[in-house]
This record gives structure tokens, C-alpha cells and sequence, in this order.
């Protein structure tokens, strides 16, 4: 055990203070593990139960337990968002966040690195050196008069990072990070390509929607 048991009202309240800050909350000492252990305690117990037959503890220990589990992934959903975004913005040279647990820690340096070792692989490396071109005057001609409508339109430029592109449908505001070509600031409703692997890891945190195409 992990100390004294919590119940399903101090699972309530971590989950309210967490939807409601927009960075990670203090959770009270061995949260994930005395959650778990109540959990189980109340799957031995619907267990139990059901030995006897037609015994109304059977269902009421069940819905407890459903009701407990809904909870508690949406308190992991909300912190591994937060993790991830936070990660993103360690690339922009912001802190690492406080009040993780060992797992969620083990988590964030996860991603930072995978996303370090994605921007030194789409680094530029300089083979050889060579000096800069020499400008050569030359007279400016004057300028020709030009017809607006044979001004063409601009072509959207596309970034072409490695590892592909994708698009994608924002579903949350994602504070600004870097890519290879580009910086990126997606905001909710945005329907933008972005590089493949940034969207494989937005989409599995529930950030963004990949649209087939």
C-alpha cells in the first residue's frame, strides 16, 4: 500500500483543478498509485459480490468502479496533453513544467528528445565553406508599368520537411514551435499541412484530427 486509501470524491476534485488550470496541477502524494489500488479494491469487491446471486452490491460496486476508471483516464487525457504541449514548448526554450509524476516526467523527456533528434536530422550540415559571391554593380533599370491583371496570384508555398507532410484539422489552440522549413502556431479550426511526424504525435494526444486525403 501507498498510504491511506483515496476515494472517489478526491478523484473528482483532481480531475475538476485539472480541467480548469492550463498547466499541470499539484497532485495530492502517490495519486496514480493509490487511485489504482482503490480501483482494484473495488474490482475485488464487485467480485465478491457477485457469488451471491441477485446481489445488489454486484452492480452497485461495478458502476463504481466504471465511474471511477472514466474519471481517472480523463485526469491521464488532460495531463498528457498538457505534457505534450509543454514539450513543444521546451523546443522555444521555455522551462520543463512543475508538479509531474515520475511516469509523466519519464514521458515529457521522452518527447523532447524525439523532437531534438528530429531537428538535428533536418539540421543543414556545411560540407565546405566558400566565400561569398562578389557583387557586381550593375544599372538599375527603370521600372516598366505593369498591368494589374497580369500580376499572377501567389502559389501557397507547402512545407516539404523530411519525413512527408500531412494535413491536418486543429482541434485546440497549440502554442507557437519550430520546424525545419518554418514556425508553426496552429490554432483551433485551423485546417494546415504540417510534417508527418509532428502530426502522428499531436494526433495521438487528441491536439489535432488527420484528414484523409
Amino acid at each position: 500500500m501507498t498510504g491511506d486509501e483515496i476515494g472517489f470524491g478526491e478523484i473528482s476534485d483532481v480531475y475538476r483543478n485539472e480541467r480548469r488550470s492550463k498547466v499541470l496541477t499539484k497532485l495530492p502524494p502517490h495519486f496514480h498509485e493509490r487511485a489504482e489500488e482503490h480501483i482494484q479494491k473495488l474490482r475485488s469487491e464487485h467480485c465478491d459480490a457477485l457469488q451471491t446471486p441477485n446481489s445488489p452490491n454486484a452492480m452497485m460496486l461495478w458502476d463504481q468502479v466504471s465511474k471511477a476508471e472514466k474519471r481517472l483516464k480523463l485526469i491521464y487525457d488532460i495531463r498528457e496533453r498538457k505534457i505534450t504541449l509543454a514539450a513543444l514548448d521546451k523546443m522555444v526554450g521555455a522551462q520543463t513544467p512543475d508538479n509531474m509524476a515520475r511516469k509523466e516526467k519519464a514521458l515529457y523527456e521522452q518527447l523532447v528528445e524525439t523532437l531534438q533528434s528530429f531537428r538535428k536530422g533536418a539540421e543543414v550540415v556545411v560540407v565546405k565553406e566558400c566565400p561569398a559571391p562578389t557583387v557586381t554593380e550593375v544599372p538599375i533599370p527603370k521600372p516598366e508599368k505593369i498591368i494589374q491583371s497580369e500580376i499572377p496570384k501567389p502559389v501557397p508555398e507547402i512545407s516539404n520537411e523530411e519525413g512527408g507532410v500531412t494535413i491536418v484539422h486543429v482541434l485546440e489552440d497549440i502554442p507557437e514551435f519550430a520546424g525545419m522549413n518554418t514556425d508553426y502556431e496552429l490554432k483551433k479550426d485551423d485546417i494546415i499541412t504540417i510534417p508527418t511526424r509532428f502530426a502522428s504525435i499531436l494526433s495521438s494526444r487528441g491536439l489535432v484530427r488527420i484528414v484523409p486525403g
